[in-house]
């Protein structure tokens, strides 16, 4: 099975991405995105996987390396694939849409979160060379069309530098790897 992967840029080629995380991510809902890429087994049309890049709903994060460097802060907000793909699929695809986003904005840096409320612990992100630094604390988000309040919880967090001297920037503390106790 050979695994083919693009920057999903059409309006087609989005409607797809996003019916396919709103059906199948965990969280079905669409996230504010600047990049979309997609997954697709060879010979088959059908998408495999979605990785979704935007700018950071909070400004805590713009300032991750400055706020000089807030323009270049963008969060790796979705990722989803179908199970049915090979084992290691899911870093495969992360590490293919990082050398891509590496070509086309050399300066970006990237973060992204683990959801230990899901039991993720951000192996994915560790297989591609993540930065760790932490568990977010957690929070009560409020949803605007209910007020509904929502409880989230704590995350992994990580960020990526598509420029590695770009690390020497960072805000926050580097930290080992969590793993599954």
């Amino acid at each position: 099975m050979k695994l083919l992967y693009r920057l999903m840029s059409s309006r087609t080629d989005k409607a797809l991405a996003r019916a396919a995380v709103i059906q199948k991510h965990y969280l079905h809902c669409w996230p504010s995105s600047s990049y979309v890429f997609g997954a697709f087994v060879e010979g088959d049309s059908r998408i495999k996987g979605v990785l979704t890049i935007g700018k950071p709903c909070s400004p805590t994060l713009w300032t991750v390396c400055g706020k000089v460097r807030s323009s270049d802060v963008h969060e790796l907000n979705r990722l989803w694939m179908t199970d049915d793909l090979p084992k290691n699929s899911e870093s495969t695809f992360i590490g293919w849409c990082l050398r891509e986003i590496r070509k086309q904005y050399p300066a970006m840096i990237l973060v992204s979160y683990a959801d230990t409320e899901q039991r993720h612990i951000g192996y994915v992100y560790q297989a591609t060379n993540w930065v760790y630094t932490g568990t977010s604390a957690p929070f009560v988000d409020v949803e605007p069309s209910s007020g509904q309040r929502i409880k989230r919880s704590g995350k992994h967090r990580y960020i990526w530098f598509a420029d590695k001297k770009d690390k020497s920037l960072m805000s926050w503390s580097e930290l080992p790897y969590p793993k599954r106790v």
